[in-house]
């Protein structure tokens, strides 16, 4: 990623001047909003991708930047983030992978979902990808952390350990693990 001069890395993580759509309760665009805004205001709707990136019955998994404004030094799905004004999901899920992980991976469609949080709201598109055997993601320390992968015993060790997971990832990493996308390879 190619980081403006004089950029901070909470500027360079979360983007602040970023324009998405706004959407009705339909996911129909009426409007732009800045990216900001949509983060305070739960009644801006807007357009979130979340994408799993498995290999067998593991989940890739990211530590978020403590420089993120939502959710920081958080564990979350492999990667997510929104989608820009005029943009497709498919292609925001694309880029997200690219610019957070280094990744390019063939990417499969599961839902789209309204999520309703206390400071936001938001369609989100949910996508998942099977990771090429030997593949090492190469994280952008703007966006993340660290990475690790996981299977579902793991998974529940960490939430017996008390790790601090985002909500929407584990509903959506408990639905991969009960088999409901199909997707497991």
């Amino acid at each position: 990623m190619t980081r403006p001069p004089g950029s901070s890395a909470s500027d360079r993580a979360n983007r602040p001047d970023e324009l998405l759509d706004l959407v009705d309760e339909h996911d129909r665009v009426i409007g732009t909003v800045g990216k900001r805004e949509t983060e305070t205001d739960p009644r801006l709707v807007h357009r979130e991708v979340a994408i799993l990136i498995h290999r067998g019955g593991e989940l890739l998994w990211q530590l978020r930047s403590a420089a993120k404004g939502v959710m920081p030094s958080t564990w979350d799905l492999a990667c997510a983030g929104h989608v820009g004004a005029g943009e497709v999901p498919a292609a925001a899920a694309q880029r997200e992978l690219r610019e957070e992980l280094g990744l390019d991976v063939a990417l499969v469609a599961l839902e789209r979902r309204l999520v309703r949080q206390p400071s936001e709201t938001y369609f989100a598109y949910v996508f998942a990808g099977a990771a090429p055997e030997g593949v090492e993601p190469v994280i952008d320390p703007d966006e993340v952390a660290a990475v690790e992968w996981c299977d579902e015993a793991g998974y529940r060790k960490w939430l017996d350990g008390g790790r601090n997971l985002a909500p929407v990832a584990r509903e959506f990493s408990e639905a991969y693990w009960a088999g409901r996308w199909s997707i497991l390879a």
